[in-house]
């Protein structure tokens, strides 16, 4: 049975009906003598300018004379003003555009990735296949199903019909793998996962591959035996698990049996599935960086006041929001660490000081993790009374190890979330850490250095903390340098978050601080837990990718696992599958419950396997196969050149469309672009991950630190959260009609039509929300009218707009009561906190950052979307002469 049906195929003019007509795109050869028609110039929109992310040092070097003059620009784009004469059409940066962002700076893109230009080929860039149609498609076919097995959000497969064998993978040059986020948010509407108790007996198991009992298992010999939908093998049927089957070997009771009716299911498990510890219900710990620059940059008044609500409401003035089972302890550190004693019985709480880090020890027995009910009023008066505690502090230095020691002391025999509020490079100690950024190995060989811990240490300490089921999440606040690769060693290990707010302002982004915060430790939570994928024999796993550590090559110890967290898994064949028993695949993760239960959470799929690559390419599922191209680029990032790593991916997309005209379109002109309807948006998500700032090397929102948070951030999205970061969702708000911004009968607000992501796409008199993943952006045209700014801001003027505010004002007006539905909405859909940022067209300098996220245009480094499609597209035509198809 499939995971989920194929996207409805439209049929083409020729013959070929794996070819969509809207890519079946012919490059007309056009004389560039010819003039393109104008329209009249009062039916021509007025689209915004283009912003650039050129990095203006280099733009300066390139053309000194263009550097020199005056430019009244507020973004760091180093384009000239505008007066400077329009150049020769023949120089423009891609094929049908006639403004180029380097006509002026002299900058030009390596050989292998310029578009061709004589004769310059004419193509239409409504033309290119976007994720705004098909998002949108899908979201009205798909929406609201369910297709059986698994719901896909649990295990996505790059291709829903596996290739029978490794020659057709190899043939077809797709990835083949899974993404799996076991403990993904099921909606409101769906049926909760059922939890099943065998009591003492526990769950039946494969005696020879430990397989848990699922729907795709199948009884023989009158219910006696059942067939292991992995490895094939009969095993018998425990005596009280025994029931007879009918005619078609369904058993009597499988409607009492949820484990043989739903792909997911939960078992509680008896103690012989305990780790070396008994479970115990989750505890949290709390380190808080108290350190000069952490007190002058707002740092510990946030996270103060954030935890205050994330345990206790608004101002931490209501009841505990945790559970009485769920203790909680404090720490605070600069150069030594402090620990609290929270008991109920004390007015105030009292501080204990380790001031010996390299010799850490947990000063207290009783009193540091406390009932958070119980302890209430001592522990929101101590967050009260931190910051004043430490407003005169002036040491530089923050001990990070030394305060995840702390944690790891008092957490040692239970396991638990250790959350560390950090805003320095921790430079002292044994642990310290040197200053080791340097920006003249930036887009070098030796740049990979920079992306690797430092120190071994770290990474032996996060060794440290998977062995004992500690989970660190790792908040970094830095004004500078702060060496993520190194300090996010531990968090990767360990299945944690890192959480990275460069230039942290304590009055500005407060409020995102509380909501993460919020989010981050009330989502379904699990720890001390080991996952393994197992899939029928034929298959095989290779390698892993995500926030986790491998004790084995099979199984994944988790420290720490949550909702928001995705796994891949690159599979490869070792024989032939059985098309006619397909592919079962079972992901088994055995894990502690935030109240302390010990389960085990069982996703299972079948897919079908096929013989014909036409079916390959029909099925796939180009969302998951970025997922998966993209995390083994990410790890090649750390042994490899990123130029190479750019290379690398877009020769991945050139042979899979290669191989799909070869083995599908063969009968096709050369001169077609023609790419298959499941892959279609392939090479914009290649595109964009190209841009991503995991493998981006310039511009002056760049550094090391920023690249490599990128990359353990996007190592760990969902199939979801990772695309749309890759191309990101655009949406017009200044002409809202019918039902855009009203919520339905369940809460959900519809939004308005995506638009694409380019700065042609922009009017002038338009306003725009972005959705980044992480910001959300507001960009308001030149020409915005009055009467908008005045139903959105309640302001009659552009310049009068704050560009400060964290929230949008709610007006008694339809207009701005839509536009805030709208935001949350697209908030509701994020794990990650969408903070509001304004930008007004030619008068913000953060216009600079918002035009780094127009995915379809052209930056310092990666070309116009349409010039990489006519790359790619060459690229294709040259594979296809060399295979002698032409």
């Amino acid at each position: 049975m499939p995971m989920r049906p194929q996207r409805p195929v439209a049929s083409p003019p020729s013959a070929n009906n794996l070819v969509a007509p809207m890519q079946n795109m012919h490059l007309q050869q056009q004389q560039q003598q010819q003039p393109l028609p104008q329209r009249p110039l009062q039916q021509q929109p007025q689209h915004a300018k283009r912003v650039y992310p050129v990095n203006p040092e280099v733009a300066s070097m390139t053309n000194p004379a263009v550097a020199s003059q005056p430019s009244n620009k507020p973004w760091p784009h180093g384009l000239p003003p505008p007066t400077q004469p329009a150049q020769s059409p023949s120089s423009a940066a891609g094929v049908g555009y006639t403004q180029g962002p380097y006509t002026n700076t002299g900058q030009h893109l390596p050989p292998d990735l310029r578009p061709p230009q004589q004769p310059r080929p004419r193509i239409d860039p409504d033309q290119m296949p976007a994720p705004v149609q098909v998002r949108e498609q899908d979201q009205m076919v798909f929406g609201d199903k369910f297709f059986g097995n698994c719901n896909p959000r649990y295990i996505r497969s790059t291709m829903d019909k596996i290739p029978f064998s490794k020659e057709l993978a190899d043939q077809s040059k797709l990835p083949l793998g899974l993404v799996v986020q076991p403990l993904a948010k099921p909606k409101k509407e769906e049926v909760p996962i059922q939890t099943i108790d065998h009591g003492e007996e526990g769950p039946v198991r494969c005696s020879r591959c430990r397989a848990y009992v699922n729907p795709w298992c199948t009884f023989i010999q009158g219910g006696s035996k059942f067939v292991c939908s992995i490895c094939s093998h009969a095993n018998q049927v425990p005596t009280w698990y025994f029931a007879n089957v009918d005619m078609s070997g369904r058993r009597t009771d499988v409607d009492q049996r949820p484990e043989l009716r739903y792909g997911t299911v939960e078992f509680q498990v008896p103690s012989d599935y305990h780790s070396s510890r008994k479970p115990a219900p989750l505890n949290y710990v709390f380190a808080i960086d108290v350190s000069g620059q952490a007190i002058r940059n707002g740092m510990t008044q946030a996270v103060c006041d954030a935890l205050k609500q994330a345990l206790y409401g608004p101002r931490g003035e209501g009841d505990s929001r945790l559970q009485s089972e769920n203790r909680v302890g404090l720490i605070t550190f600069d150069r030594s660490v402090q620990f609290y004693n929270l008991a109920p019985a004390l007015s105030q709480a009292q501080m204990l000081v380790v001031p010996d880090i390299n010799d850490m020890f947990l000063p207290l027995q009783e009193g540091f993790l406390v009932d958070p009910v119980e302890s209430r009023d001592v522990i929101v008066d101590l967050l009260n009374s931190i910051p004043t505690m430490f407003k005169d502090s002036v040491r530089p230095e923050a001990v990070y190890t030394s305060a995840v020691r702390g944690g790891l002391l008092a957490l040692q025999n239970t396991g638990g979330q250790l959350f560390v509020f950090q805003s320095c490079l921790p430079n002292y100690g044994s642990d310290a850490l040197r200053m080791r950024d340097d920006k003249g190995l930036y887009n070098t060989d030796k740049e990979k250095q920079l992306l690797n811990p430092q120190s071994e240490a770290y990474k032996d300490l996060g060794n440290e903390c998977v062995k004992n089921a500690m989970c660190v999440n790792t908040w970094l606040f830095p004004s500078e340098y702060i060496d993520v690769a190194t300090i996010g060693a531990i968090s990767s290990l360990t299945g944690g978050d890192l959480r990275y707010y460069p230039g942290f302002n304590g009055p500005r982004d407060s409020s995102k601080i509380i909501f993460q915060l919020d989010h981050d430790v009330h989502r379904e939570t699990g720890f001390d837990g080991v996952m393994r994928i197992r899939c029928s024999d034929g298959l095989q796993v290779i390698d892993h990718y995500g926030n986790c550590h491998m004790s084995t090559y099979t199984d994944m110890d988790l420290a720490g696992i949550d909702q928001d967290k995705a796994f891949a898994a690159v599979l490869k064949h070792d024989s032939k599958l059985d098309i006619a028993k397909g592919a079962n695949f079972q992901v088994a993760l055995l894990y502690t419950t935030r109240s302390g239960e010990r389960r085990v959470r069982v996703h299972n799929l079948n897919l079908s396997v096929t013989n014909q690559i036409a079916d390959v390419f029909r099925a796939g599922d180009e969302d998951t196969a970025i997922s998966i191209m993209l995390r083994k680029a990410i790890f090649d990032a750390h042994h490899r050149n990123r130029r190479d790593i750019h290379s690398k991916l877009t020769e991945e997309c050139v042979n899979i469309l290669t191989a799909y005209r070869t083995n599908c379109a063969a009968s096709t002109s050369a001169g077609q672009l023609i790419l298959p309807e499941a892959f279609k948006l392939l090479p914009v998500y290649v595109h964009g991950a190209v841009r991503s700032h995991a493998l981006r090397g310039v511009g002056v929102d760049m550094n090391i630190d920023i690249r490599a948070a990128s990359m353990k951030l996007l190592n760990s999205l969902s199939v979801y959260e990772l695309v749309t970061s890759l191309y990101p969702r655009l949406f017009a708000v200044d002409r809202l009609t019918g039902e855009d911004g009203v919520a339905n009968l369940k809460g959900e607000v519809k939004l308005p039509p995506m638009t694409r992501v380019s700065y042609e796409r922009l009017n002038t008199k338009g306003a725009y929300l972005l959705d980044t993943g992480s910001d959300l952006y507001f960009w308001l045209g030149s020409k915005v009218p009055s009467e908008f700014l005045e139903q959105v801001f309640n302001v009659s003027r552009l310049d009068q707009v704050d560009i400060n505010m964290s929230t949008l004002p709610i007006l008694d007006n339809s207009l701005s009561e839509r536009i805030n539905d709208i935001a949350r909405q697209l908030q509701s859909e994020r794990a990650r906190c969408l903070q509001l940022r304004i930008v007004r067209q030619d008068m913000d300098a953060l216009e600079f950052a918002f035009s780094t996220w127009m995915t379809e245009d052209r930056n310092a480094e990666v070309q116009t979307y349409v010039d990489f499609m006519c790359v790619l597209h060459r690229k294709i035509q040259d594979e296809m002469k060399k295979n002698s198809n032409y």
